[in-house]
């Protein structure tokens, strides 16, 4: 479903605003213990400002350009970053001060205006995690040999920096740096295969992944979408396979279809979820392995839980049924344990080099 007409875009203004205005107070109660006053808030038509704080009229303006055009998660920063500006003048009351000063930074600390949406390759890495991931890199180099014994242990050696570099840093004291990322669409609900995909970059790949709730405005929808919360190497690698595997999925399924000569797609998301299940089993048996071999466990990462309980602090565990388990969905997990890690990712493949193909 596309953009409504303009011809009700008054009665899209107005929804827009009553969405503005419910995180708003969302923000100031979770984050703020409710100190803010309401103020007007108001969808501008200007595209040189995302967004805007008016004192002297107590208004918060956000472009309706904006809007329409960027993710709804990127207009909630925006939100949170014009709050920002208004908690340093009503309640900070730092009106001699720079528009960025110092009452502004602290409270953008309270809001949560954390940097970076994670869509640079490794933006933000820092030296030692870049000087990993160049290693890992030309490791991974070696997988595209046709000797499948090399392949196989380039693969492992792979799985094993990573690894340990994750140990590694994780057992750091010094502070690191965390970005998140949003992967996926907004929906309402959210098919098992969805959730399987979520579970094994949490398990595998060292990020954080939660539905957090989001909204399609020029369809006046709202639903969850996925965020990634980690390093930004961690972060960066996380989203390629994340898009690999819904793509390379999305494949099997079509050459299965074709197989059993199957019309339609209604055991299309019991296969998805049977690959993806399988996959991850898979990945569950490589790690037992791995860790054993390289005497490394994984005890989970400290510093980043606590990023994540600071952007969520009344963050809920919720849990749903898996899909029935017919032939279709063996079939899938089948498909899904064949799947092989096996070569690195080009520059050219979402600007995100990593390692994971088809078998």
């Amino acid at each position: 479903m596309g953009a409504r007409p303009r011809l009700l875009s008054a009665e899209l203004q107005a929804a827009w605003i009553r969405q503005l205005g419910a995180w708003w107070q969302h923000y100031n109660h979770v984050y703020l213990a409710d100190v803010l006053r309401p103020p007007r808030i108001e969808v501008g038509a200007g595209r040189t400002q995302l967004g805007r704080w008016d004192r002297a009229w107590r208004r918060l303006v956000i472009s309706r350009d904006h809007i329409e055009h960027d993710p709804w998660v990127a207009v909630l920063a925006t939100l949170r970053h014009e709050m920002a500006h208004q908690f340093a003048d009503e309640v900070l009351r730092a009106e001699d001060e720079a528009p960025h000063g110092a009452a502004f930074r602290e409270a953008c600390v309270r809001l949560r205006c954390v940097d970076g949406d994670g869509t640079g390759e490794t933006a933000g890495a820092s030296p030692a995690e870049q000087r990993a991931l160049d290693r890992l890199r030309k490791v991974l180099s070696l997988t595209a040999s046709p000797n499948a014994h090399e392949a196989a242990a380039a693969v492992k050696q792979a799985r094993r920096l990573l690894l340990r570099h994750n140990v590694r840093s994780a057992g750091a004291v010094e502070p690191r740096q965390f970005v998140c990322r949003y992967l996926g669409e907004v929906k309402a609900r959210h098919a098992t295969h969805e959730q399987w995909l979520a579970q094994i970059l949490h398990e595998f790949f060292f990020v954080e992944t939660i539905w957090v709730e989001s909204y399609r405005a020029t369809e006046e929808r709202s639903g969850t979408v996925l965020q990634l919360c980690g390093t930004p190497g961690n972060v960066a690698m996380a989203a390629y396979v994340f898009g690999y595997l819904t793509a390379h999925a999305e494949r099997l399924w079509r050459q299965y279809r074709l197989r059993r000569h199957l019309t339609g797609d209604r055991e299309r998301r019991r296969f998805l979820a049977g690959v993806l299940a399988g996959f991850c089993t898979k990945l569950r048996e490589q790690e037992r392995h791995l860790q054993a071999d390289a005497a490394l466990v994984w005890k989970g990462d400290g510093q980043l839980q606590q990023f994540c309980r600071y952007l969520h602090p009344h963050l809920r565990v919720r849990r749903g049924r898996g899909p029935a388990v017919t032939a279709v969905y063996r079939d899938g997990v089948a498909e899904g344990k064949r799947i092989t890690i096996h070569r690195a990712m080009s520059a050219t493949e979402d600007g995100v080099r990593g390692y994971l193909s088809g078998g």
